[in-house]
């Protein structure tokens, strides 16, 4: 678990990032370099006269060095600043908090209401506009992390939390909606949340559960369920408008 936790570590991802951008770049520089020769290019310009090509290509390898580093931090930086700009700007029609998966803090056990809950609303995010889900956040915007959740399951990372997601959509919502859906875990304050960021579906989501198949909209702030009755006139209206 702390191998995955860390994985998702701000400055973890910042060095990972970073690796990944300097490979790209030297395989880049590396290409050009073989195909052509540059020196010769450069001795057809009159500072040739005054400054040696390989001190240009030197500075304008540090040059480049410094750019790529600067660009890699101010987009994780930003990375978390969107995020946290997510939690202070509340819940709302598009953004809904759940302190957790499945862990009930209150009954100090697992409950399957609460994964009922957050697939409730992923289903009527899809069924509307989209939205986002933010798992691992109270009510109130604190974040309180998937540590309990994780700690539940049989494989205790964020991998196997999200394994354990796609278990219940699949059985809830179903797979072939799951490509609507995409997780992102990241750390604030030291707590490892979980952003869903849900797109609209092509065609009617029915939340599937022991009492049966049941439909859900999104209503200002809220998560509404239809009746049957309601259900048609919405589907008609909503996907052949």
């Amino acid at each position: 678990m702390e191998w995955r936790v860390l994985k998702h570590n701000k400055l973890f991802v910042v060095f990972r990032n970073l690796i990944v951008v300097e490979t790209l770049f030297y395989l880049t520089f590396l290409i050009l370099a073989l195909s052509a020769d540059w020196g010769n290019v450069y001795e057809g310009f009159a500072v040739s006269g005054y400054i040696r090509f390989e001190v240009v290509e030197f500075f304008l390898l540090i040059l480049s060095q410094l750019g790529l580093i600067i660009f890699v931090f101010a987009k994780s930086l930003n990375e978390e600043k969107d995020i946290e700009e997510i939690i202070k700007s509340g819940e709302h029609e598009k953004l809904e908090f759940k302190t957790s998966l499945r862990w009930d803090a209150k009954r100090n056990m697992v409950n399957k209401e609460l994964e009922k809950a957050v697939m409730k609303t992923i289903a009527a995010f899809l069924n509307s506009d989209g939205g986002r889900l933010l798992v691992g956040i109270d009510d109130g915007g604190e974040p309180v992390g998937l540590e309990n959740d994780i700690a539940t399951l049989v494989r205790q990372d964020i991998d196997g939390f999200e394994n354990h997601f796609n278990n219940i959509f699949n059985g809830m919502i179903g797979a072939e909606f799951r490509w609507f859906v995409k997780l992102k875990f990241d750390s604030v304050n030291d707590k490892v949340v979980c952003l869903a960021n849900v797109e609209p579906s092509h065609k009617p989501v029915y939340l599937k559960t022991g009492d049966g198949e049941n439909f859900y909209i999104r209503t200002g702030n809220v998560t509404t369920p239809l009746k049957m009755s309601e259900v048609a006139t919405y589907i008609s209206s909503w996907w052949q408008k």
